[in-house]
């Protein structure tokens, strides 16, 4: 039977650390991430039987808030800038779905980080996206955050190697879910099975 699972993304996470693999707690800096670091608190305390699952960016066939961003920023509909500081490991969607699935069905309890291996920075998946999109000779515009007042970590590396060591579904990634031939998005389902 199916076990309680609580799935967020990382803004709990300080980056004050390189990488950050499934024994790291919780440091948030913003009110945000200290509330979504209290429901993982409660959710592993009061559930003890329970599966917490970590992501990052959450990519895939063009509909994510990034990769919207993206194509409005390549077009010219949007102003701002994509980050080269802000550091994240992006996961595909049909990836994530797949292996919260396996998570949900199985009887494991801890935390498992559920990120695609590639850290990168927002700007350049901003390119691997546009590329995908056949906008490869639009030049984004680039800025950094450290540079702005929004608040929040810049580095953050969910190392997903020992939840990967646990899955059958394998977590791809970016560069090679938006490289390739331009179909990469379709294989996933069946990479995954």
């Amino acid at each position: 039977m199916p076990h309680t699972t609580r799935a967020r993304s990382g803004p709990q996470i300080t980056g004050a650390r390189i990488r950050y693999d499934e024994s790291c707690l919780p440091d948030p800096v913003t009110p945000y991430g200290a509330a979504k670091a209290a429901a993982e608190t409660a959710v592993r305390l009061l559930v003890p039987g329970a599966a917490v699952a970590r992501t990052s960016l959450i990519i895939g066939h063009g509909r994510s808030g990034h990769e919207l961003m993206v194509r409005a920023l390549a077009v010219g509909t949007r102003n701002g800038v994509l980050f080269t500081d802000d550091i994240r490991c992006p996961v595909h969607v049909e990836d994530l779905a797949a292996a919260l699935w396996e998570v949900v069905l199985s009887d494991v309890a801890g935390v498992f980080h559920l990120a695609g291996p590639d850290a990168l920075s927002r700007h350049d998946l901003g390119v691997l996206i546009a590329r995908r999109e056949g906008l490869g000779g639009v030049r984004l515009p680039a800025g950094r955050r450290a540079d702005s007042c929004l608040p929040g970590a810049l580095d953050v590396r969910l190392d997903s190697r020992a939840t990967q060591q646990r899955l059958r579904t394998r977590l791809r990634g970016a560069r090679e879910f938006l490289g390739g031939d331009g179909c990469a998005d379709s294989g996933a389902a069946a990479a995954n099975h």
